[in-house]
């Protein structure tokens, strides 16, 4: 067995030069043909890479949809107490001032709740050191209690998404007299 088996990888190693021989023996691709075939393959690659970036686009817009849809469905239900309080006043004969402020708050709190949630932080910098590319300073306050460059008035809030800013908090900011 041990001789057959020898036998056998001489067999191969013989293939292997009468392919050699035959493809050295026949006629080379024409220069012509190898143009033509390399041409073929970069327009097939050009197409598949176009298919690739189309198939990538829409996935990206499908998950940009199913995540939109996501966080709409969380928030109607917040959007319909704050309907319900509107109608509340309009039907109301007379209005409950701290009841509605109560609702309000309570919206307000169900707003950053779903907010957080969703991974979207809020800032509010007051008496934080001015960072430029979380601020929009709107305008300086003189101030002598206070060193030149701290929010002393935030106006609005800023968000921010995964250290990504959604936008800047609006904020006033101190200066020496």
């Amino acid at each position: 067995m041990e001789e057959e088996a020898k036998e056998e990888p001489k067999e191969n190693e013989e293939d292997q030069n009468i392919e050699q021989k035959s493809e050295e023996d026949s006629p080379e691709i024409s220069k012509e043909d190898q143009i033509k075939d390399l041409e073929d393959k970069l327009l097939r690659s050009a197409a598949e890479i176009e298919n690739i970036r189309k198939r990538a686009e829409k996935e990206r817009s499908e998950a940009y949809k199913i995540g939109i849809s996501i966080f709409v469905k969380d928030f109607v239900p917040v959007l319909d107490n704050i309907q319900r309080a509107l109608e509340s006043i309009k039907t109301a004969e007379e209005i409950n001032y701290d009841s509605f402020i109560e609702g309000i708050s309570a919206t307000e709190t169900d707003i950053t709740s779903l907010l957080e949630k969703h991974g979207i932080k809020q800032i509010n910098p007051l008496n934080e050191k001015f960072d430029p590319l979380f601020h929009e300073a709107l305008f300086e306050t003189p101030s002598e209690d206070q060193e030149s460059g701290i929010v002393t008035q935030v106006i609005d809030l800023g968000y921010i998404l995964d250290k990504r800013l959604i936008r800047p908090a609006k904020v006033g900011v101190s200066s020496k007299k």
